[in-house]
């Protein structure tokens, strides 16, 4: 039973490590894609998103007040605190209520969805490269 546990914690360890790496890739690329920049200061206000930095070398992750994009799951009033106009959610329902928010990055049975809105990027002057052009909704 000890050996079962043991394994069982290890397996779960290392596919956390492995999700925790291509969520570093996914939110790098995003960052990327809207702040062209060899390295982009973000700020990460999702608890599910802690510590992420360790797997992204071209991220910087800082407070708010000098992140050139926000990533959030929650809308407690992020225009306010944050000098960036680039608020990325990650949570489909603040997407969806927010007009302000560019895009989204969320998990969804299992699998990472991506969701750029065509409006905010207009607003904000934003060309995306050709990769990310069928996730503009």
């Amino acid at each position: 039973m000890k050996i079962f546990l043991l394994s069982f914690m290890v397996v779960s360890s290392l596919f956390s490590s492995n999700v925790k790496k291509l969520e570093a890739q996914i939110l790098s690329s995003i960052a990327h894609s809207l702040v062209h920049k060899k390295s982009v200061n973000i700020c990460i206000d999702d608890r599910n998103f802690k510590g992420i930095g360790k797997y992204a070398k071209s991220l910087n992750v800082v407070s708010c007040g000098r992140a050139d994009i926000v990533f959030t799951s929650k809308d407690n009033d992020i225009n306010k605190k944050c000098k960036t106009h680039l608020i990325f959610s990650t949570s489909y329902y603040l997407y969806e209520h927010s007009p302000m928010i560019v895009g989204a990055f969320f998990w969804q049975k299992g699998r990472p969805n991506i969701i750029f809105r065509q409006k905010q990027l207009k607003h904000l002057s934003i060309a995306l490269p050709k990769n990310f052009q069928k996730y503009i909704d």
